[in-house]
């Protein structure tokens, strides 16, 4: 009896486990980007360029006041307010090898208005700043020399990359391929195989969204839409630009599959 009680919790072990690899080989989503309430028995799942930053600070204050500790011991190599959204692996596994078992929430974008804002976050403020990350000014240097592969605008380094040089960068590359900031939200958040219980479009649920997750932990509504009165970590507006039915077009072409699952206008640029 017992050994068979220790197959049957092996045997789901593995099955959580494949189903985890799974989910990690097909998307964007990692224990860095989840937020795992096993207690509550729900799942935030970090979207980028869609208030990622603005919801880990006002998380980490709303854990300040409860007088929560980080989940990552300060020997982890993040920030301390990366610990309090880094999913524990043991929580981890057990949501995504779970995922009938967890409520999913997720924050979604325009993506007329997502693709700008990575666009002027990445490759306009401050284009050759030496406090880019790595990661980034490697990416400029490929984008780089993709323009001038193509003679397109945005090779010479002492200028910015234009907006439509990055987005032929980003059309030529396939879905589930591309950077995080700029791959569909259907990659970015596996649409195709986690049921999202609540999807908040940024530009009229965010607010609604974070009271939703928070206020079952204990904070007060009251407190966190004073907080959240006050931008945080907004990426500014994007200068230099302006859609053409021509751009848009190929905008909505790139990311068809989040305007149909999202449920934005394709006219919605004219809005932005």
């Amino acid at each position: 009896m017992v050994y068979q009680l220790i197959l049957v919790d092996f045997m789901t072990l593995i099955k959580s486990l494949t189903q985890t690899v799974n989910i990690l080989r097909s998307s964007h989503i990692t224990p860095y980007k989840a937020y795992v309430n096993r207690q509550h028995r729900f799942v935030v799942c970090l979207n980028p360029k869609v208030g990622s930053t603005a919801f880990r600070k006002a998380f980490v204050e709303a854990m300040h006041l409860l007088n929560k500790p980080p989940f990552r011991s300060k020997l982890w190599p993040m920030t301390h307010t990366r610990r309090y959204t880094t999913s524990p692996l043991a929580d981890f596994i057990d949501a995504f090898g779970n995922i009938n078992d967890y409520s999913f929430h997720c924050f979604v974008r325009n993506p007329y208005s997502r693709i700008l804002s990575a666009w002027n976050d990445k490759f306009v403020k401050g284009f050759n700043s030496k406090n880019y990350p790595a990661s980034v000014r490697k990416l400029v240097t490929q984008i780089r020399q993709f323009a001038l592969v193509n003679e397109l605008q945005g090779s010479d380094d002492s200028t910015a990359i234009p907006f439509l040089t990055f987005l032929s960068f980003v059309e030529s590359q396939a879905e589930f391929k591309r950077n995080q900031h700029w791959d569909t939200q259907n990659a970015v958040l596996c649409m195709n195989k986690i049921q999202y219980r609540y999807i908040y479009p940024i530009e009229t649920e965010f607010n609604y969204g974070m009271a939703n997750i928070l206020t079952p932990l204990g904070i007060k509504e009251e407190w966190l839409y004073e907080k959240l009165a006050t931008k945080i970590n907004a990426s500014g507006i994007v200068n230099g630009f302006k859609y053409t039915e021509q751009s848009a077009e190929r905008v909505y072409q790139l990311y068809k599959v989040d305007f149909d699952l999202l449920g934005y206008s394709k006219d919605s640029w004219q809005q932005l």
